[in-house]
């Protein structure tokens, strides 16, 4: 099957981030170092639980040749009877370590788990809107759930049981060497084999985990977005087609998970056959040791023990190498995103207005561009008074838009400087610019919540009263009072339950809510019916007599209530004034009015 295009045809063709493993590993090292660190005194007496089992597990064996040569072998059962105690008290002590160890250590990597998720999320709500558009909602979805998912067995006990299990196996070494240092060089000749295994595996395991985490994401990709694009797809009748191309994503995902799955059933096999190879040669050459008197009994069933131990670790091993694997290739992903600077920063020395804020805007010489080379927005100076209203006008493209993303921050200015009641964007504190200076835009998105709790969203310690009164003055109140629940009305995912007009007096309500000084409205008119215009408008005018308001015009009756209409062409001003003065002396202007607002020509010359 062939993928033939489409959205998901082009997440084919999306490269993931590629790392250069030795860095990486250096820097997923350090990372999970920092998050560790605030744990410190768990992980020591996880540490010192973990001492206690490997103490144990050395001793038991011991201690069974100890009753076999020293006590049974002589007939004595007063000293048979107390190690049988001493035996079991050991094992109790094994028991009670073992379950701290596993205790301490879930909660340690719980937490870290919590905390680094808490701070991807932050990363990502701090990055400019573009990169959504860039990574694609079911893949940023996809690192803060699954691949964080497959970094918590290994930081929550992969590493400390890593840990415990290389120092067990080397305490059995030397404790049999201590034993019998003969028969301990011929039973570790097997180990060679399986380090060499596990190391081809590994290479191997770590390159097919990093391919089933990129192909997780980009089926959550292709479930995000086949399901929001559903209007499409059945107004469009490519049902088929979009199964087609979501089958073959999830084909892709089923064929890495299988090479997985075949390299690790390959693990248990090496280990099983090493295993046996250990034991054979610790019952046949043991076996003839005793028979010769060289050992004895005791010790050849200790080795024996011995060998089940250190190969238990050995398996172990294997399976944490494996989870550390799965985690090695999610946490390249992690990391690009922890490392990931904010797109628009809080300032290091932050400034606030000397008296106040009071609406006041300032752009001197701005300049910008999305692309290199490439400027939206050129040597553009304005200043808009506290409670003035401006409306901007202009050709797609002009950078109306832009310049709403730029005086609310969402991106920095590359040259000159926009300033509110006298101090820089930059040196403001992020939540005090929010707090006052706020966009509406026409591309509303509402959260699958009551209508109350969108309102509220903006400020969740308000009372009921208060939202009630925010929408009265954004004239939503009657039309959510005809609702049957009221302001208690589901609204769907993204508002789908209400109408366009209805979600655009809703937003305009929330936006009320934080009492902006300066409020932007862009296109709030453009795709509603003339009633919903009707009401927009006569909240325009309401809220706009205490606030500085700016106002990106669609239609010609959205700017009656502007105080200076600005005209922009290629990011630039290229007119300012009234509609009459415009109309008669702007030939920018002229042209958008001719070619946007003529059929409405004679409700506009009454309007006007």
């Amino acid at each position: 099957m062939t993928i033939r295009g489409g959205f998901m045809g082009r997440m084919q063709s999306g490269e993931e981030t590629s790392y250069d493993l030795k860095s990486l590993d250096r820097r997923a090292m350090q990372l999970i170092a920092q998050y560790l660190r605030p744990h410190r005194t768990r992980l020591l007496l996880a540490g010192l639980a973990m001492l206690g089992v490997i103490a144990t597990s050395l001793l038991l064996p011991y201690l069974s040749k100890v009753i076999i040569d020293d006590y049974i072998a002589v007939g004595d059962l007063t000293g048979l009877a107390l190690f049988a105690l001493l035996y079991l008290a050991l094992n109790g002590l094994f028991w009670l370590g073992s379950y701290w160890q596993g205790y301490l250590s879930t909660w340690v990597g719980q937490r870290v788990i919590y905390d680094l998720r808490r701070d991807l999320m932050h990363r990502v709500l701090g990055q400019s809107p573009d990169f959504v558009e860039q990574e694609r909602v079911g893949q940023v979805a996809s690192r803060l759930t699954n691949d964080v998912d497959a970094l918590s067995e290994a930081v929550s006990a992969g590493l400390l049981n890593l840990v415990g299990d290389l120092l067990l196996m080397v305490g059995i070494v030397i404790a049999m060497a201590l034993i019998d240092w003969v028969l301990t060089l011929v039973t570790l000749i097997a180990v060679p084999i399986v380090m060499f295994s596990m190391a081809y595996l590994g290479r191997q395991m770590r390159r097919a985990y990093r391919d089933v985490q990129q192909e997780i994401a980009r089926v959550n990709a292709g479930v995000e977005q086949g399901v929001s694009g559903m209007r499409v797809v059945q107004s469009l009748g490519q049902e088929s087609f979009t199964v087609e191309q979501f089958q073959e994503l999830s084909l892709r995902n089923m064929k890495a998970n299988l090479r997985v799955s075949l390299l690790f059933a390959a693990v248990f096999p090496t280990m099983t056959i090493t295993n046996m190879l250990g034991m054979a040669l610790v019952l046949s050459f043991g076996g003839m040791r005793v028979i010769q008197g060289a050992t004895t009994v005791g010790t050849l069933l200790a080795f024996l023990a011995y060998i089940q131990r250190f190969f238990g670790p050995l398996r172990e091993l294997s399976l944490i190498y494996n989870r550390l694997q799965a985690a090695g290739a999610a946490l390249g992903r992690v990391v690009d995103y922890v490392d990931r600077e904010p797109a628009v920063a809080e300032p290091e020395t932050p400034q606030l207005p000397e008296g106040g804020f009071q609406g006041r805007v300032a752009l001197r010489d701005v300049t910008f561009a999305y692309e290199p080379d490439e400027p939206v927005i050129q040597e553009f100076s304005l200043t808009i008074e506290p409670g003035e209203t401006v409306a901007l006008v202009g050709a797609t493209g002009a950078g109306k838009s832009t310049l709403a993303a730029l005086i609310t921050r969402l991106h920095d200015v590359q040259e000159g400087a926009i300033e509110l009641d006298g101090v820089d964007l930059r040196d403001l504190p992020l939540a005090a610019l929010r707090s006052n200076v706020l966009l509406v835009s026409q591309d509303v998105f509402l959260f699958p919540d009551t209508i109350r709790e969108n309102i509220r969203y903006a400020r969740p310690d308000a009372s009921d009263d208060e939202v009630e009164q925010a929408a009265q003055r954004a004239q939503a109140h009657d039309f959510i009072q005809r609702l049957p629940l009221g302001y208690d009305t589901e609204v769907g995912e993204a508002g789908a339950l209400l109408s366009g007009g209805q979600r655009q007096l809703v937003a305009l309500a929330r936006a009320l809510m934080v009492e902006p000084r300066v409020l932007i409205l862009d296109e709030a008119t453009a795709n509603v019916d003339a009633h919903t215009e009707a009401l927009i408008q006569q909240a325009m005018n309401a809220i706009g007599r205490d606030r500085t308001m700016i106002v990106i015009a669609h239609r010609f009756s959205t700017l009656r209530a502007a105080h200076r209409i600005l005209v922009l062409e290629d990011g630039r001003l290229v007119g300012e004034g009234s509609h009459e003065a415009l109309i008669e002396s702007n030939p920018v202007y002229q042209r958008l009015y001719q070619r946007q607002w003529a059929e409405n020509g004679a409700e506009a010359t009454e309007q006007a």
